[in-house]
């Protein structure tokens, strides 16, 4: 199918790496379960972007990824959770010097992801990738990763 072609794009060096997106754990292992006795190598996708954040991740599905090798990148990691959200993580983020984005984001790298985020303003993107500097506490994203989704999300 479709995953045995990006395989052979992958073997004829058109690319180097193969990348999937809002994958379950099981359409990751249907890729993972690929082999020669299928006519195809077994290739595990570098990433699975997901809609991961705050606002949405389900239980396990980093250790999910992670045990297959495959690593989480959260795309649009703040557009479900700054509107539910920023008031509780303007106060977390305060006690370190930080906006509510900036916690949302640390938030995804503490618990071992990634982000893709995209601005029109070069002031917010700088703002996007100044989470290296402090770290959560514990107390802090457990406080972030119990807030429970709305009704209905």
């Amino acid at each position: 199918g479709q995953w045995d072609s990006f395989v052979d794009f992958m073997n004829n060096q058109h690319v180097a790496h193969l990348a999937v997106s809002n994958f379950s754990p099981r359409q990751l292992d249907i890729c993972l379960n690929r082999g020669p006795e299928k006519g195809t190598e077994s290739i595990i996708p570098t990433v699975n972007q997901l809609p991961y954040s705050i606002a949405n991740h389900p239980p396990g599905i980093v250790e999910e990824n992670n045990k297959r090798g495959v690593h989480i990148q959260s795309w649009s990691p703040l557009s479900s959770t700054l509107p539910r959200y920023k008031g509780v993580m303007k106060e977390v983020g305060d006690k370190y010097g930080k906006s509510a984005a900036q916690v949302g984001l640390r938030w995804i790298v503490q618990n071992g992801g990634s982000y893709s985020v995209q601005s029109k303003k070069a002031s917010h993107f700088v703002e996007d990738m100044n989470v290296f500097d402090f770290e959560l506490s514990q107390k802090d994203m457990d406080l972030l990763s119990g807030l429970s989704p709305p009704v209905g999300f």
